[in-house]
């Protein structure tokens, strides 16, 4: 009996809890894939280090320096599934910020 595995591709989304941020503060970060689940495992890179999610999809990162973060997940595939990486840019800045609620 010939078994066939289909491989399904997701795309991985990432969330941040505010739209801005500022230097010192910790921002929680969640990654979900297309069809709004949470993504345990993956790894967010954001240029100086590498974070991974929780059960929930979530990590928290806290910035020192000012500038343009681009924040990227990925997670490797399965058997089953392959993962497109997600990519999302925050400003981190001197100044104050303003919070936005994670879904």
């Amino acid at each position: 009996m010939l078994t066939t595995h289909i491989k399904v591709d997701r795309q991985l989304v990432l969330e941040t809890d505010r739209d801005d941020a500022t230097v010192g503060d910790t921002v929680t970060v969640r990654v979900r894939d297309d069809w709004n689940r949470p993504v345990e495992g993956a790894t967010i890179r954001t240029g100086r280090g590498e974070h991974r999610t929780d059960e929930s999809g979530r990590c928290r990162l806290t910035f020192r320096e000012p500038g343009f973060w681009t924040l990227v997940a990925v997670k490797p595939s399965t058997d089953r599934v392959a993962y497109e990486p997600g990519r999302l840019l925050l400003r981190v800045a001197s100044g104050s910020s303003s919070p936005r609620v994670v879904r």
